[in-house]
């Protein structure tokens, strides 16, 4: 009796335990089972991509959503402030179980994410961002970027198209041009199976350096792909003090930016996109730019309003990095935009 007694109490916890875990979990949001899916230019869904920020990749939420900082009130804020997007990053791998196949847990909080930012009126950029961990190990990698676009682009192929997918954030290293352009067709082919014409994000090699794009084998019967890069010159200015960063970039502090010789450079570098763009046919997405806190604030401003300027200028939607963490756009602390940088992105926005 007393280890029945036992074994029922264990029981009582661990269920409890386990309710615990769940009460921090949205309701289920499934995605729409009849579509809702209406075909979309590429230049058209660029269009409507507009001006975006990245979200959530490095948040608590997606290990526990009572604990994490995201709350549906964010991305009511992130529409009014005058975004159009929201890059949702995610680092699928790390749920993935022993056969690849994906938490329903993690799943059920990307559901919640995709359905409120639908609901707020953003498009919703799915991205693959384990960059670092295939970019280590191709051949590893592989099978489990071809798991993650099974399952994703099986889950939302009713999803308006609004909802778009990019396959893997900057590939580098092991990933070459020649060994990205021998993955990502099969990753593409996946997508096509059960969404034939959603936009798709595809960039180059080198952490989607501009200079790649032109190294890039897009099939040419498909024209639901959008071109992608990221822009963070010059990187001495934009990463100055960033823990993560090669020396002497990690130590340096209170370089400067903004003579006319640095605008125009971006300016001349986003041209030079533009040229590709035109003759390859191919929109284009910049994911990603921004300048770390590090740097003096008004250089920040300067820097990222002409990069927002001059992509506008030059038809690219963007993706500022980030929301949250750092090259901070948003502080949950005092629960307000850093409005410095939300004017220089969103000159508008009260």
């Amino acid at each position: 009796m007393k280890i029945l007694q036992t074994a029922l109490a264990g029981i009582a916890l661990f269920a409890a335990s386990m309710g615990a875990a769940m009460a921090d979990d949205p309701a289920p949001n499934p995605p729409p089972s009849t579509s809702q899916f209406v075909e979309l230019s590429a230049h058209d869904q660029v269009r409507q991509l507009g001006r975006g920020v990245n979200v959530l990749g490095y948040d608590a939420f997606w290990r526990n959503q009572g604990k994490g900082n995201y709350k549906e009130t964010h991305f009511a804020k992130i529409k009014a402030a005058g975004f159009s997007t929201v890059r949702v990053v995610l680092f699928s791998f790390a749920y993935l179980d022993g056969r690849n196949r994906l938490d329903p847990q993690w799943l059920n909080r990307l559901d919640w994410v995709v359905a409120t930012a639908t609901k707020h009126g953003l498009n919703v950029i799915v991205d693959e961002h384990d960059f670092d961990e295939c970019s280590k190990d191709v051949a590893a990698c592989r099978p489990k970027l071809e798991a993650v676009w099974t399952q994703l682009s099986a889950r939302y192929r009713n999803a308006p198209n609004s909802v778009v997918f990019e396959l893997l954030n900057e590939p580098h290293s092991q990933f070459d041009a020649a060994t990205w352009n021998a993955t990502f067709p099969a990753l593409l082919a996946i997508v096509r199976k059960t969404n034939p014409a959603r936009n798709v994000i595809i960039g180059g090699v080198r952490w989607n350096s501009r200079e790649t794009l032109k190294d890039l084998q897009l099939p040419a019967a498909d024209k639901h792909i959008i071109a992608t890069f990221h822009y963070y010159d010059p990187f001495t200015f934009t990463h100055q003090g960033a823990s993560w960063a090669d020396e002497p970039i990690r130590s340096s502090k209170g370089i400067r930016f903004g003579t006319p010789a640095e605008i125009a450079q971006i300016e001349k570098d986003f041209a030079a996109v533009k040229a590709w763009s035109e003759a390859s046919g191919r929109p284009v997405l910049l994911g990603e730019f921004g300048a770390y806190d590090k740097a003096a604030m008004e250089d920040r401003v300067l820097w990222t309003s002409t990069a927002a300027r001059t992509a506008e200028k030059n038809g690219f939607a963007w993706a500022y990095w980030q929301f949250s963490s750092d090259f901070l756009l948003y502080d949950f602390k005092a629960d307000d935009f850093v409005r410095p940088i939300l004017k220089s992105l969103v000159p508008e926005a009260r």
